[in-house]
């Protein structure tokens, strides 16, 4: 986004919990160490925040992720706050929005069912004391995000949920996330001889990789495609390998990769997977795929088939079956190609011009 600011003639100063190289984003950067979502505020970090504003006397201040209650309080004496919520540990003492016992999706509002839920599914921290205080502490930062002059999301499901969680929909603002500009180069995007599909992101249980490959494994065999696995290797990533194995589905495992190893990544697939099976807020792995001309095929969860659309097919979460269907249909000879094109038309709908260009009416 910087560089787009920049273009639009805005001045600005980062504040960052942690900036490793302040020289490196080309405005003024200053490292203020307030606490994470799971550790306490820091009052010292907050006064450090209260001198900064009092100093420049912004226009506006944009939060993204920040945590820290004290830091949230000093920030909203500025003269406009705007705060971008990514996810749902604004909403959700647990964070994920997902029953730790089975593993189901909570729809529910922040509050009093939460210690019903703690009681009946063990979410938090179970019957403990424990579990009351992080619902307070999460509680608190939800009263202190409604107070501030707009709240920004990347998805309609993002914004129902704010609505539910008690914040003014007048003040809710849908804009999706934008694209690194260097995973929007032109590409040919040619149809790849070889039938791969590409999974991306944190190995975790409620990413679906697991799911996915049993999916796979249900297309016949001349048919299956090969899968690549681009993330850390785990406990999790290790589990998913000898589903793959037992099942006869071809996995690759790539590691963690740099934004130019994905792009390359991409290219060499016909598509991407996104079977997660927890409310995804958006799903920043299937535009970045569109962006090179790769369709995606996911579960329907959270905010993922808002950005589908026409560029991939999005199937009920957990069903495996119509998963199976999905990634057939849309690496088809045939199918591909239109999906593709859709795919990279869709993509240059998130680019940081547009994004800028609808948070700034926000702004002043």
């Amino acid at each position: 986004m910087l560089p787009e600011l920049a273009r639009n003639a805005v001045a600005v100063t980062l504040l960052g919990r942690k900036v490793a190289d302040p020289s490196a984003f080309g405005v003024v950067a200053e490292q203020i160490a307030w606490g994470s979502d799971e550790s306490p505020p820091v009052p010292a970090a907050a006064s450090e925040v209260a001198r900064v504003l009092e100093a420049l006397r912004p226009d506006v201040v944009l939060l993204s992720n920040v945590f820290d209650i004290a830091v949230l309080r000093a920030v909203r004496a500025a003269r406009r706050v705007i705060a971008r919520i990514h996810d749902h540990r604004m909403f959700c003492p647990t964070g994920d929005r997902v029953y730790p016992q089975f593993r189901a999706i909570c729809s529910q509002r922040m509050g009093t069912a939460c210690l019903v839920n703690a009681v009946a599914h063990g979410c938090v921290a179970g019957v403990h004391p424990a579990t009351v205080r992080r619902l307070r502490a999460r509680e608190e930062l939800r009263d202190a995000v409604r107070e501030f002059d707009v709240i920004t999301v990347g998805s309609e499901f993002m914004a129902r949920s704010c609505a539910n969680n008690g914040i003014d929909p007048q003040r809710i603002a849908v804009i999706p996330p934008p694209i690194d500009p260097r995973g929007l180069e032109p590409v040919s995007a040619p149809l790849p001889a070889e039938r791969r599909i590409l999974f991306a992101g944190r190995i975790v249980p409620d990413k679906g990789l697991r799911s996915l490959v049993r999916a796979l494994a249900k297309i016949p065999a001349p048919l299956r495609p090969a899968l690549d696995v681009a993330g850390t290797p785990n406990a999790e990533s290790a589990a998913a390998v000898a589903l793959a194995d037992r099942l006869g589905v071809a996995i690759t495992m790539l590691g963690r990769l740099s934004v130019a190893q994905m792009n390359a990544a991409l290219d060499r697939v016909r598509a991407v997977a996104v079977p997660s099976l927890w409310p995804e807020p958006f799903g920043m792995v299937g535009i970045e795929a569109q962006a090179r001309g790769r369709p995606a095929v996911a579960y329907a969860a959270g905010g993922i088939p808002e950005w589908v659309g026409n560029a991939g097919i999005a199937v009920p979460v957990g069903d495996e079956k119509a998963l199976a269907a999905a990634i057939g249909q849309v690496i088809d000879d045939e199918c591909w190609h239109a999906f593709a094109v859709a795919a990279r038309e869709q993509a240059m709908t998130y680019t940081p011009e547009t994004y800028v260009a609808k948070l700034l009416p926000l702004c002043f």
